[in-house]
């Protein structure tokens, strides 16, 4: 498939003849913000083409223009952060660094000016510091034409954010959930997840539940909370709506496969009751980027070789290995050989 955000039309029509070889209606599963796009902007020709569960167009737009979302937060009484979107920033006096600056959405964020002088091409969030540092980050986001909020900064590592994810039927009701805890990112602040395990936390569940109900909600949903640990509040970071993601393989090992449930579900199939317990002691990793992310917290001096591997206790699944399921590693080996050799070959081009 043609990649939506490089040729939106030619992703498009290959929708189109896809769904002339095998039929209209087959379920959709979106993991991108790229696809996601893609569905808005062909929203009534998407629906004719394919199954999918989602709340109407103009609240999915709502929960992903983070603009747009604070409002709407607000009015639903969300536990969220205090937060300012780019037109609003010039009237925020009681400003209080640290803050965080996020995209309202990701294309071409990582790739921006901005992350890569502050951070990284990793960073989903830029961490200020002072009104001198916001000035800059905001010129370089701006000249970009890149659409942004600030966030008041809750402090703490990231293994205070916790995540809620579950499927929700037409009529609002979760066929099944789970939540998840953070362990590490690379980078190791506003980074990717390289390490994930499933918990519970006291609250998160019927917060979630509550929240989600009173909108209206349909279709899959991942919600981010961060634990504040100066007062022990749950703050909500975010709305994931719409969206298949990393956290289903975790979530599925762990009993509760979301995905297999929503196909079920839009197949018409009969679907049990809401599943809505999960195992525990499975751990995710991203070995590779959670090597680099050990090595820049024990050079830091937060964390020890012991801890490190302690954390590797128990199951362990990862990201592209799986003993009955070896084409995805296999793939990655292939993938990462040819970038090598591209590398090798621009280098003796060079020389």
């Amino acid at each position: 498939m043609p990649n939506p955000e490089q040729n939106m039309e030619e992703a498009f029509q290959w929708c189109k003849i896809l769904t002339d070889e095998i039929g209209t209606g087959h379920p959709l599963f979106c993991s991108n913000d790229a696809h996601l796009k893609l569905m808005l902007t062909h929203w009534d020709e998407m629906n004719a083409l394919f199954r999918f569960v989602s709340v109407d167009k103009e609240l999915l737009e709502t929960i992903l223009n983070k603009e747009r979302f604070i409002d709407f937060a607000i009015e639903h009484e969300f536990p969220i952060p205090q937060t300012y979107t780019s037109d609003n920033l010039t009237r925020a006096f009681n400003i209080s660094f640290p803050v965080i600056v996020k995209p309202i959405i990701r294309l071409h964020w990582f790739e921006s000016e901005a992350v890569r002088k502050y951070g990284g091409k990793k960073h989903k969030g830029i961490l200020v510091h002072s009104e001198a540092e916001l000035d800059d980050v905001v010129h370089l986001l701006e000249k970009e034409g890149i659409r942004f909020v600030v966030q008041q900064y809750i402090p703490g590592e990231e293994s205070q954010i916790f995540s809620f994810h579950s499927f929700f039927t037409e009529d609002s009701q979760p066929l099944g959930y789970f939540v998840g805890q953070k362990i590490r990112t690379y980078p190791v602040e506003y980074g990717q997840s390289c390490a994930l395990r499933l918990t519970d936390y006291p609250g998160i569940v019927e917060m979630s539940l509550n929240l989600l109900k009173r909108i209206r909600y349909k279709g899959p949903i991942k919600i981010d909370y961060k634990l504040d640990p100066r007062t022990g509040k749950l703050y909500l970071l975010e709305l994931n709506p719409t969206r298949y993601n990393m956290w289903h393989y975790l979530g599925a090992r762990g009993g509760v496969n979301l995905p297999a449930l929503a196909y079920q579900y839009m197949m018409g199939k009969p679907v049990t009751a809401p599943l809505t317990t999960w195992r525990k002691d499975i751990v995710w990793f991203n070995v590779f980027d959670d090597l680099r992310a050990f090595w820049d917290l024990k050079k830091a001096g937060k964390i020890t070789l012991r801890e490190w591997l302690s954390s590797y206790r128990g199951k362990r699944i990862y990201k592209t290995w799986a003993a009955d399921d070896v084409k995805p590693a296999w793939y990655g080996f292939r993938m990462t050989m040819k970038g090598l050799l591209r590398r090798l070959k621009r280098l003796v081009i060079k020389s």
